[in-house]
């Protein structure tokens, strides 16, 4: 009976918000539970993999110990009662609007180049992992920590841009955390880690507890340099402001098939300064991952050239890819050259004097 109940718990998927004052959001589909693991196999899973594949490389994360608290709280996550409709309705011109003009300022936040306008509300980021997990009483409980293979459903896409990609090589760390508390006040959060990118399977912030960006950060800098970052996933996004955004506006205003169709499949690239990029920068995940760039590194110094969108299975997936700035170098001043005329050519010498040859090529 207990290894049943174990079965049960800590199944709950839900993505999450990017501050105190946005709603949560959507919660994972059923279909979720399929693609990812039950908690007891991975639990019989987890002595052999850990025996099986040591990583030396990278420093050792355990789970917490485990005891009722924690067994409630996990339950409390699967059935959060704050779950959304899977179908959302299309937002309307008003609200697109404000997601554009929002992204817009994030740009120009991450760019730095408006200083007259408000001021960016993101500092650097200085949390740690010790400080989510360590202590007596640690604010977070560490659910689930190994490595497994990549993620089936971004696995193309990870080839692509020369990350790990093999189905039976095991390099992406798999972290589940998640805040204890009630039913209403459970914070969950699981991604996978490897260097060069953060890819986001659930996020789900109650109002309290640190934000998203500083987790993912912490996470992230456990495991390798902020400096190696450069992309951030969200697989199977069901995020109430962007998943209706991209599929329900974006998608049919230019006329790309969507979710209901298998040519949605296709990768669909999304720069910066056009109004599409602009308003999926604005809607919550977009302002998630903007806070994400400008709490790793100052402002003015990276940015987000590119949103990546496609469907597959229904599933709506992203990947924002994060750049550094280049910044033109400084044209070195004439000024102390001025007193000091540049010299004279050399005298061309006689054999320098011939004639070219026409059909030679030169110009």
């Amino acid at each position: 009976m207990k290894q049943k109940i174990k079965g049960w718990l800590g199944i709950g998927t839900n993505d999450g918000g990017d501050d105190p004052k946005e709603p949560p959001s959507t919660p994972k589909s059923p279909k979720r539970k399929r693609v990812s693991s039950s908690d007891r196999y991975l639990a019989k899973r987890l002595k052999h993999v850990r025996e099986t594949y040591p990583k030396s490389d990278t420093r050792d994360l355990p789970e917490s110990p485990r005891d009722m608290q924690m067994l409630a709280s996990s339950f409390y996550s699967f059935i959060n009662p704050d779950k959304l409709h899977m179908i959302e309705r299309t937002p309307p011109r008003e609200t697109v609007n404000r997601y554009q003009a929002t992204g817009a300022q994030f740009e120009d936040w991450m760019t730095n180049t408006n200083s007259t306008g408000p001021v960016c509300p993101v500092v650097q980021s200085t949390l740690t992992l010790a400080n989510l997990v360590g202590g007596d009483s640690p604010e977070f409980i560490v659910s689930r920590s190994y490595f497994v293979v990549p993620p089936a459903e971004i696995r193309d896409t990870l080839e692509l841009i020369g990350l790990p990609h093999e189905p039976k090589s095991k390099n992406y760390r798999y972290i589940k955390l998640y805040r204890p508390g009630n039913a209403s006040k459970v914070c969950t959060y699981e991604h996978y880690i490897v260097p060069g990118a953060i890819i986001v399977q659930t996020a789900y912030r109650r109002q309290r507890g640190p934000q998203w960006y500083d987790i993912a950060l912490a996470l992230y800098k456990h495991d390798a340099a902020i400096d190696t970052l450069q992309y951030v996933y969200y697989t199977s996004v069901e995020n109430e402001e962007t998943q209706p955004l991209v599929g329900k506006v974006i998608y049919p205003n230019n006329n790309i098939p969507g979710a209901e169709s298998t040519a949605g499949s296709r990768m669909r690239i999304w720069h910066m300064h056009t109004p599409e990029f602009q308003q999926i920068l604005g809607s919550q995940l977009g302002r998630a991952t903007s806070r994400l760039v400008l709490a790793a590194w100052p402002r003015g110094t990276h940015q987000i050239p590119r949103v990546n969108t496609w469907f597959l299975s229904g599933n709506l997936h992203m990947r924002f890819d994060i750049e550094p700035i280049a910044r033109a170098s400084p044209r070195p001043s004439h000024s102390a050259h001025s007193r000091h005329p540049p010299p004279s050519p050399p005298t061309p010498t006689p054999s320098s004097r011939r004639p070219r040859r026409s059909g030679s090529g030169a110009a």
